[in-house]
């Protein structure tokens, strides 16, 4: 068994475990009728980061093809770091234990000290912090090494998937991938496709593994039959969007800095690495504000319709 802290403002309640990643084990809002979960909840004594409920991703997020990549003049080998995934994923900011700085009703304040992986010899810091109905995440990261390195971050939250969920998150363009997932051609989002989020639609019924390019740093969720809705805020620019497809009970909607394996494009920076000197920092913010689907503005109502309305036109025979 592990440590877990808990936030509780009397609105919303959110789990973390400082030792397994940092890592959320469950955020659900306090209702009349009982909690209800906005992320997926995991299960008790759950070791395992990618059955819990979100986790921070640092130094990097999603994969780097070769097994590591050339920096300035020198190669970096970056081990396997996941059973099955053929190459390094995610950094290790979420496979290690965080340390606890600070704790308070509804705010906790973590860190994480590593230099195991060269050339990111970094300190992390980690808030999560409930404000009314809103959980508010910080991920900072500050480089100690003595070159520069390049450094990205993100958040990756775990949803349910029912059969109405429905995704609102407008972007210009998608990467397309190879069978190792990693990105081939960029291409622009044709209005009305099956991955055009822009006014709320139904996940894909096939598998999506891939990253959006040109958002503005909101979505929304919606679960029509659940009555719920969350929106995602966020200072990131890109998202991705998993799910092995209709037959799972998940999907992962994730806020990152940079494309993925931006450390072996000819500009790392113009995809999103940000190159830090020894003692430069750099963070995202992000938000998850949940509210019931009555209480939505028109406009995300409208979205919500859109949402309904691609999902039964789907079913039908």
């Amino acid at each position: 068994m592990y440590e877990t802290l808990t936030l509780d403002n009397g609105r919303l309640r959110v789990v973390v475990a400082p030792d397994i990643g940092a890592s959320v084990v469950r955020f659900d809002a306090l209702t009349p009728e009982g909690p209800v979960a906005l992320m997926r909840p995991g299960g008790a004594g759950e070791g395992d980061p990618n059955r819990l409920a979100m986790y921070p991703l640092v130094p990097w997020s999603n994969r780097i093809a070769e097994g590591g990549f050339e920096w300035r003049g020198q190669h970096y080998s970056l081990a396997v770091n996941l059973p099955g995934e053929p190459l390094p994923i995610h950094g290790d900011g979420w496979q290690r234990a965080w340390k606890v700085e600070a704790q308070h009703e509804s705010e906790l304040r973590l860190s994480l000290r590593s230099w195991q992986q060269p050339p990111f010899d970094y300190r992390a810091e980690l808030t999560y912090r409930l404000v009314d109905d809103g959980l508010a995440a910080t991920l900072a990261v500050t480089h100690l090494g003595d070159t520069p390195a390049p450094y990205g971050v993100g958040l990756h939250p775990w949803f349910p998937r029912t059969v109405d969920v429905c995704l609102e998150a407008a972007a210009e363009g998608v990467w397309e991938v190879d069978a190792k997932q990693l990105p081939t051609v960029w291409r622009r989002i044709s209005p009305g496709e099956a991955w055009d989020f822009a006014r709320g639609n139904a996940l894909p019924e096939r598998k999506i593994d891939n990253l959006f390019t040109g958002w503005s740093g909101q979505a929304t969720l919606c679960w029509p039959r659940r009555g719920v809705a969350l929106s995602v805020i966020s200072s990131a620019s890109r998202y991705l969007v998993f799910s092995p497809g209709a037959q799972a009970d998940f999907f992962c909607f994730e806020p990152v800095s940079h494309c993925v394996d931006a450390h072996h494009f000819d500009d790392p920076s113009g995809h999103g690495l940000v190159v830090l000197a020894s003692g430069e920092s750099h963070a995202l913010h992000f938000r998850f504000q949940y509210s019931t689907i009555l209480s939505l503005p028109s406009l995300k109502r409208q979205a919500e319709a859109n949402c309904v309305a691609a999902t039964m036109a789907r079913s039908r025979p």
